[in-house]
């Protein structure tokens, strides 16, 4: 923002909290008329939580938001948007039935400024060309592809002649080339005065097209700075990468060679997805008996997903995974568990009605682990001695690092060969962290291998034997911890910046 003029948008000390859990807190900045302002950050940082703030998808808990000089917060969504400011979805929703043109011309009639019909239709036509989708105008919706979904998307919160646009993960899902042909209508947005919020996981996206980037975790503003300061701010870089460790901190469970180990799952050349929304490129990865193996990368990459595939819980759209030599294929996702794969799932998702000690019994469902059920409810109240003290506890009252305690241990009642954990200090402090990732060796020792799915490439890097990066649904780059950690490109496949 330049001069004297007033901020188009103005968020002053907004907080929003749902219980204890606070989503959004004290965050303050503001928009500039023409300008393009990116935010970034970590899962549970709290960006789709502002955007939904912001256009009135629900109430603040504290603080005001203002608009061209207006109070907003209170304000209905459509309210909102009739005074000029629109928004894209993550997932596009389009009306399936209904031209492309036509899906324009809805916002057009109901949105900022209505038209009548025709002049509607002549003005959709205009957007259209402006997004690069005038050629499929007489398509209908549910025969696009995913790049063209995301600019009918951008089209579709264009017709409401927004003054601000909030574009939510647009390039998310899109293959490099896609990306690149997406980032276009950014530009060309850009250059026509556009004012923009941009919450992106494809940072090379996000620190191209923005003026400044705003930087949040917990809910709070870590950094607000132009893209090249954000991206030589040690404290950005700690968030994303984990603190630098030092090369003697580096600890190998493995004492028989690697390469002497029994793969027991094997992913080979896996492409999968949501729909249009593919998520996974020919991943192919291996996991051997008593291993510690990190999958790495930032929101988005697709490391949940790739969990999901592995477990059957969504289709592959090519390759296959095998484990312990057998094709998973057959196999209902309810059954893996049965086979010898647990999963410690991102949110803990423990039974918050249940007590401590029946979220454990329920982890002992399957059938070779129910006869040793108290001998292994043993241990876990070894590993984690604050889950015997609440075990008549319910689980929705213990704190979150409790809450996380009590999902690994759930995941360990059924004494799997393979344990993955998915973002297991996601939203923890530091100590707890620090708690939890010390047992994570010990489970090894007990004869588990672990699958660790992780944001934080120093700590996770810091116990592993092997990692896996994971960069937009394909892994670029592979090796040992020590390896990894000596390796200067992992910075770049995070912010898609070189490094010096």
């Amino acid at each position: 923002m330049t001069g004297a003029q007033s901020p188009l948008l103005q968020v002053g000390q907004v907080t929003k909290s749902f219980g204890a859990l606070v989503a959004v807190n004290d965050l303050t900045f503001d928009v500039g008329e023409g300008e393009v302002l990116g935010i970034m950050g970590p899962n549970g940082a709290g960006k789709s939580t502002l955007f939904n703030l912001i256009m009135g998808a629900m109430p603040l808990s504290d603080g005001a938001i203002n608009f061209a000089g207006q109070k907003i917060d209170g304000l209905q969504a459509n309210q909102i948007c009739s005074m000029g400011i629109g928004r894209t979805y993550q997932i596009p929703q389009p009306f399936r039935h209904m031209t492309v043109v036509e899906n324009v011309v809805v916002g057009l009639l109901y949105g900022q400024h209505k038209s009548a019909m025709e002049p509607a239709h002549e003005r959709a036509l205009e957007i259209l060309e402006t997004v690069r989708l005038a050629d499929k105008a007489e398509l209908m919706a549910g025969q696009l592809g995913l790049l063209d979904l995301k600019r009918l998307e951008m089209a579709r919160a264009l017709s409401t002649n927004p003054r601000l646009l909030l574009l939510d993960e647009i390039a998310g899902g899109l293959v490099e080339s896609e990306v690149e042909e997406l980032e276009q209508n950014i530009d060309d947005l850009k250059s026509h005065g556009q004012s923009m919020i941009i919450i992106e996981h494809v940072i090379r996206t996000l620190f191209n097209h923005s003026d400044r980037i705003l930087v949040m975790n917990f809910g709070t503003e870590v950094a607000i700075d132009t893209p090249p300061k954000i991206a030589e701010n040690e404290e950005v870089i700690d968030i994303y990468l984990g603190e630098e460790l030092d090369e003697k901190k580096v600890v190998s469970t493995v004492q028989i060679p690697v390469e002497e180990r029994d793969t027991i799952l094997a992913v080979s050349n896996i492409s999968a997805g949501y729909g249009e929304f593919q998520a996974l490129f020919d991943v192919s990865l291996e996991i051997r008996k008593g291993e510690i193996v990190a999958l790495i990368g930032i929101n988005g990459a697709g490391k949940s997903t790739l969990t999901r595939a592995v477990t059957n819980q969504i289709p592959l759209t090519a390759g296959g995974v095998t484990w312990q030599g057998e094709d998973l294929a057959k196999y209902q996702a309810y059954d893996i568990v049965d086979l010898g794969i647990s999963q410690c799932l991102e949110g803990r998702k423990i039974f918050n009605h249940m007590t401590v000690l029946e979220n454990l019994e329920i982890g002992a469902y399957p059938t070779h682990a129910r006869e040793k059920r108290f001998e292994t409810l043993k241990w876990i109240y070894e590993l984690f001695p604050r889950l015997e003290e609440r075990a008549d506890q319910l689980g929705g009252t213990l704190s979150g690092g409790e809450q996380q305690m009590l999902a690994i241990g759930r995941a360990l009642m059924a004494l799997p060969e393979l344990i993955i954990f998915d973002e297991i200090s996601l939203g923890l402090a530091p100590k707890i962290i620090d708690d939890i990732y010390e047992i994570i060796p010990i489970i090894v020792e007990h004869g588990t291998t672990v699958l660790l799915i992780e944001q934080n490439v120093h700590r996770s890097l810091g116990i592993a034997d092997r990692a896996y990066i994971l960069e937009r649904g394909r892994v670029t780059l592979t090796g040992s911890a020590q390896e990894l950690i000596e390796n200067k490109e992992i910075q770049e496949a995070y912010f898609g910046l070189e490094t010096a």
